[in-house]
């Protein structure tokens, strides 16, 4: 059974001169567990995995990838593509997928693994989020700080999804994709963290939360 992490807060704070969403989670064994990764993150992810972000179910996607994306490991199963030249297989990623289609079905089998087997990230709008409350009671959800200001764009998209392009071309002719720091946002940052105080309200100032 995997482990349940609660989401508890989300805040929008600054790491150097990068603007990032850090999601604060409450581990089963009662320790706070830290999720942090660039406000630009989610439109790389609607850029790579061709996801709707006009629409909520989108958005919604986009989030459940980068709160799971750092418990992946490489034993999760995926569909392998051929290498007919040396008869081996890998594993599908963005780079060496047919199309993104293929690219989004094998992340997002990825995910649905690791949501399975090691953690699942719950709010207050989950099923398993809402167990001992009643049922008519709202429950608020904090990341709905992260759908409302997601800041995602058309333009944005565009312009990734060009580079991805070009990094999936690359890849294509033999060769390792060009400055990769250009071509996808980096992954998730995670570290656990004591829980806050609770005359301690959430802080929203530069650098990590370590309260």
């Amino acid at each position: 059974m995997p482990e349940q992490y609660r989401v508890v807060d989300v805040s929008r704070i600054s790491i150097g001169p990068g603007e990032c969403w850090q999601i604060r989670q409450e581990r089963p064994d009662g320790q706070h567990h830290l999720t942090v990764f660039p406000t630009a993150a989610l439109e790389w992810r609607a850029a790579e995995y061709d996801i709707d972000h006009t629409s909520p179910d989108g958005i919604d996607l986009i989030i459940d990838m980068l709160l799971h994306e750092p418990f992946l490991t490489d034993d999760s199963p995926t569909a392998a593509v051929q290498d007919r030249g040396l008869g081996k297989s890998e594993p599908v990623t963005l780079h060496n997928a047919p199309d993104l289609a293929a690219a989004r079905a094998a992340h997002l089998e990825r995910i649905a693994h690791t949501k399975r087997t090691r953690v699942a990230v719950i709010t207050g709008s989950t099923p398993e989020g809402r167990r001992g409350t009643a049922a008519a009671m709202p429950v608020s959800d904090p990341l709905d700080a992260i759908r409302t200001d997601h800041g995602i764009t058309a333009e944005g998209v565009a312009a990734k999804s060009d580079l991805v392009q070009q990094a999936r071309q690359q890849a294509a002719r033999g060769g390792s994709p060009a400055r990769p720091q250009l071509t996808s946002a980096p992954g998730p940052r995670v570290r656990d963290a004591a829980p806050l105080r609770r005359s301690q309200a959430p802080r929203r100032t530069q650098g990590t939360d370590t309260a």
